[in-house]
């Protein structure tokens, strides 16, 4: 920007200079011309003081005028100093070779126009030579005047486009900087959050100025990071729960072994009792593995949903027939309320899991002669299926966490009934998977409901 003010400042310069010249060039040679047709009578009649006069009274304070004859040489000087000398200036000399009014620009330091210093001392002057003679050549009149006044005011043109451009090179520069800083600043700090965020650190976050593209970016970036951050956590969380909930069997079924290897030979009763918890830990450790696998397949999308219109109320009372024999052997009533039938797309084996891991969970924490309740209705186009007991109950500071993989609420309840923290998690995954929401209520030593939310199947 700064190359193209300056081109154009130059051209500016340029154009007025030439100007003013031009307009200066043209106005004295006209007074040149008309003071030439003046002095052509008294150069015929050879009158040397009608010319000095002529010269003088024409000449002005800063002028000159000079009168040539047909051989340079000067008849008249208004300051009576060149007087019969020969003037060989290449105006005059243009002139007496005929080709007509000529005119010419000197700087007092010009090696050619020293002579014309002498006479004038400035810095500036013009030489105009126009023919004496309206029909037959019978001289040159020369007239040498300053032109400091145009040469200055294109010096002041000058100085003041240099002065501008020097202030909007400063503006621009300065501007340039602040877009440059606006711009790039958040840039920077993106792509510094990009870095961090490559190197592990999912902690980084990029400060939101304004309501720009650059902000939505920022906000963007951050909300990923958290959502990165997030799965980071969950991941970790997930492998340490995964290694202790693995580890745990194992270490157990190692001291079984190792007591039956190195004790002393036991009873057969104590071997057959050590025996049976190294296979309840192995029946442990497999149930975890394939929740593991089945987590593993539900999040990877490996098994694809074999998607069936389903009749949910017949899926329910599948689950309350399988399960009806140990809820009455734990003592509980458990029943079944279709309030509307409703039909959902899905995948039944999936379906079956959810409702059957919540049933099974109601019975297991809820004490003899309690109930369990299931029921079914519609609401806006979709299927509510609660599942409704009477048990122990999720403390509150629970209950937002009951989905979480790994999550007990009473670890050590949850081991005796054979948990592995893993059921809720599927539970909730499948509900996902099919467009659904499930939803927990609890009050502690008065029940839990669980609410499952999913679509009904569109009519065609």
């Amino acid at each position: 920007m700064c190359v193209s003010f300056y081109i154009v400042s130059a051209t500016l310069i340029r154009l007025v200079g030439e100007y003013l010249f031009n307009q200066k060039a043209d106005d004295e040679l006209s007074a040149a011309v008309a003071l030439s047709a003046a002095a052509e009578a008294p150069l015929c009649d050879r009158d040397a003081d009608a010319l000095w006069a002529l010269a003088r009274d024409h000449a002005g304070e800063s002028g000159r005028v000079l009168v040539l004859d047909l051989y340079g040489t000067v008849q008249a000087d208004s300051l009576s100093q060149l007087n019969g000398t020969r003037f060989s200036r290449r105006e005059a000399a243009s002139v007496l070779n005929g080709h007509g009014a000529d005119y010419g620009y000197y700087f007092s330091g010009d090696r050619g126009a020293i002579l014309l210093s002498r006479a004038l001392a400035g810095s500036m002057v013009c030489v105009y030579a126009a023919p004496i003679g309206a029909e037959t050549l019978r001289g040159v009149l020369v007239y040498i005047t300053m032109s400091q006044s145009a040469y200055r005011s294109l010096m002041n043109i000058q100085t003041q486009m240099l002065t501008w451009l020097v202030l909007v090179t400063i503006a621009v520069m300065l501007v340039s900087l602040f877009v440059s800083r606006f711009f790039t600043r958040p840039i920077s700090e993106l792509n510094e959050g990009i870095v961090e965020m490559t190197r592990g650190d999912f902690s980084n976050r990029v400060r939101v100025r304004g309501k720009n593209e650059f902000a939505q970016l920022a906000v963007a970036f951050n909300m990923m990071c958290d959502r990165i951050e997030s799965l980071d956590k969950a991941r970790n969380q997930f492998v340490s729960n995964a290694s202790h909930e693995l580890k745990t069997p194992l270490s157990t079924m190692k001291i079984l072994i190792e007591t039956l290897m190195y004790q002393d030979p036991m009873d057969p009763g104590m071997t057959r009792e050590f025996l049976t918890d190294i296979n309840k830990e192995i029946d442990r450790l497999s149930s975890v593995i394939s929740d593991l696998l089945t987590l593993v397949s539900i999040d990877g999308g490996e098994k694809p949903m074999d998607a069936k219109p389903i009749a949910v109320a017949d899926l329910l009372s599948e689950n309350m027939r399988r399960l009806q024999p140990l809820a009455r052997e734990r003592g509980i009533e458990m029943t079944l309320a279709v309030r509307e039938q409703a039909t959902v797309t899905g995948d039944a084996s999936r379906l079956t899991q959810v409702f059957y891991n919540l049933m099974d969970n109601a019975i297991k924490y809820t004490g003899r002669g309690g109930t369990v309740r299931v029921e079914l209705s519609r609401r806006e186009k979709r299927a509510i299926v609660k599942v409704i007991d009477t048990g122990i109950g999720i403390p509150k500071e629970d209950q937002q966490h009951v989905f979480d993989r790994f999550y007990r609420v009473d670890k050590a309840r949850s081991r005796d009934t054979g948990g592995t923290g893993l059921g809720l998690s599927i539970v909730k995954q499948i509900v996902l998977m099919h467009g659904g929401r499930i939803e927990v209520a609890s009050e502690e030593n008065k029940g839990s409901t669980f609410t499952v939310d999913l679509p009904e199947t569109a009519e065609k």
